[in-house]
């Protein structure tokens, strides 16, 4: 993860989308700051499309078996309010977590696990 010249965090890296009919995508994903911007391509000059995180929940999901194949996806969604979600889905749990403590820590997310043993 990189830090820019103002406190804004930049972390950025290929994540896989779900296609409607069913087909992974994979896309270039940049986290600036509280900004989430998809890139058809690293080197795109223009973003396809960019999210605000301001007030959205990440949550981590079970990961999946690609049907057909030996390979597993580790997915995670993004809750933005009032009711709307997106599911993102990295080859590794490495890379998944990495990007989950990335838009945590960019957001400001915690939970009550956090601070407290339960």
């Amino acid at each position: 993860m990189d830090t820019s010249k103002s406190d804004f965090k930049q972390f950025e890296g290929e994540i896989y989308r779900k296609a409607p009919e069913g087909k992974l995508k994979r896309y270039w994903f940049v986290l600036l700051g509280k900004e989430f911007y998809c890139y058809r391509k690293k080197d795109d000059p223009n973003h396809k499309t960019m999210h605000s995180l301001v007030g959205t929940y990440v949550k981590d999901e079970a990961e999946e078996q690609v049907p057909g194949k030996s390979v597993k996806l580790y997915p995670f969604r993004l809750i933005f309010p009032p009711n709307k979600s997106r599911q993102y889905f990295l080859i590794s749990k490495e890379d998944r977590d990495r990007w989950v403590n990335a838009i945590k820590d960019s957001i400001g997310y915690s939970t009550v696990e956090d601070f407290y043993e339960i």
